[in-house]
């Protein structure tokens, strides 16, 4: 769940309204090998191919028990432990034990009007039931080590199962992950292969949607690589709040193309002074290097939108897109994004100091190591 924090990712879960789908549970469940699909799964229970994606031994906590959970719900767990493993996973244990323990307990306690699937209920549902599940039957909260641990096993399950109950063409989803959808084009041997790409800062719709057809062509063609298409979408998310705050809301930005000019300009103002939110250099200005390379992606995003306006229009559903005029094929003339600050000459050239040392000892380079057989052997005329 790289590149999105865990609340944006409840929220985009929230939005989605993303539910249960008996047919698809059906497909996932014939793809777990019957030897999983059991009552309790440990690396003592399961086959042998299977047993090092436990993490652990087994013998200092119990196995996952599904077998109280309600029929789907088990299969959808037992299904998410499978596939962990089989995407070179390991299934962290001990979270996975409790928290098994408590969506037993809960749904034991709901009765007849349980959900019978994790999808059944929001995230933050679930994570403010887990705790309250512990208090009925104890009379205290979980340690906080606890809750974290089946937190995040948790949400990794609803991560997989959103996915695989989410039947839009790939690039319609607002969460791009190589690793677990082999649809996404990816290089083979892609470096940053294994990171997502969220679409979900993009709040605008018309403009996530147009970002998420571009990264499709533009991976399908080769055009960008994985890793440079994640620069744009960053790029579209700064271009998304600064457009949020003018009051745009169509693909043209404007409806008078004169206008269009002096906003990309004040947008590249908002860009420059925009400061970091993270990382060694958090709370400082951007680095001219880092302001270039915004605003250069959003440019080339809207010139392969204005080259391919019709076609964008037909496949966003925006008809927005088919207006875009010249002025959408460049905003930034010569000279006018920032320039990097160049390298200081003076720290290519060694110093008076520095070259007399080296020019002291030239006479040593090449010379074989001084060893003691060496010295006996010239002491003895050999």
């Amino acid at each position: 769940m790289n590149g999105i924090t865990t609340e944006e990712l409840m929220d985009c879960w929230e939005a989605s309204a993303r539910r249960y789908d008996a047919a698809a549970l059906s497909q996932l469940w014939a793809s777990v090998p019957p030897g999983l699909r059991l009552p309790r799964l440990s690396p003592g229970t399961v086959p042998e191919r299977y047993r090092g994606g436990f993490a652990g031994d087994g013998r200092s906590y119990p196995a996952v028990d599904v077998s109280g959970l309600p029929g789907p719900m088990g299969q959808e767990v037992t299904w998410c432990i499978f596939l962990i493993i089989e995407l070179g996973g390991r299934v962290q244990m001990p979270g996975t034990v409790m928290l098994a323990r408590r969506l037993t307990e809960i749904t034991a306690d709901r009765g007849a009007g349980a959900a019978r699937s994790l999808m059944e209920l929001p995230a933050r549902t679930w994570l403010r039931e887990i705790p309250l599940a512990v208090h009925r039957r104890r009379g205290k909260l979980p340690a906080p080590s606890s809750v974290l641990q089946m937190r995040q096993v948790l949400l990794r399950f609803l991560w997989l199962l959103d996915l695989a109950y989410d039947t839009r063409p790939w690039w319609q989803r607002e969460s791009w992950h190589p690793v677990e959808d082999h649809r996404v084009p990816v290089r083979q041997h892609e470096p940053l292969g294994r990171q997502a790409i969220h679409f979900h800062r993009i709040t605008a719709p018309w403009l996530r949607r147009a970002a998420q057809w571009h990264g499709k062509v533009a991976l399908e063609t080769g055009v960008l690589r994985w890793s440079t298409l994640n620069q744009r979408v960053f790029a579209l998310t700064v271009l998304d709040a600064f457009l949020a705050g003018a009051g745009v809301s169509e693909p043209r930005l404007d409806a008078d193309p004169a206008r269009v000019r002096q906003l990309m300009m004040d947008f590249l103002g908002h860009v420059r002074a925009s400061r970091a939110s993270r990382g060694p250099t958090k709370g400082q200005r951007v680095s001219p290097a880092h302001a270039k390379t915004v605003l250069v992606h959003v440019e080339q995003f809207y010139l392969f939108m204005h080259d391919h306006k019709d076609a964008a229009a037909a496949a966003t559903g925006e008809p927005g897109w088919a207006a875009l005029g010249a002025g959408h094929g460049g905003f930034y003339r010569t000279r006018e994004l920032p320039r990097p600050a160049r390298r200081d000459p003076g720290l290519d050239i060694i110093g008076d100091t520095a070259m007399t040392t080296i020019m002291a000892g030239i006479g040593q380079l090449g010379e074989k190591p001084v060893t003691a057989a060496w010295m006996t052997r010239r002491r003895c005329g050999s």
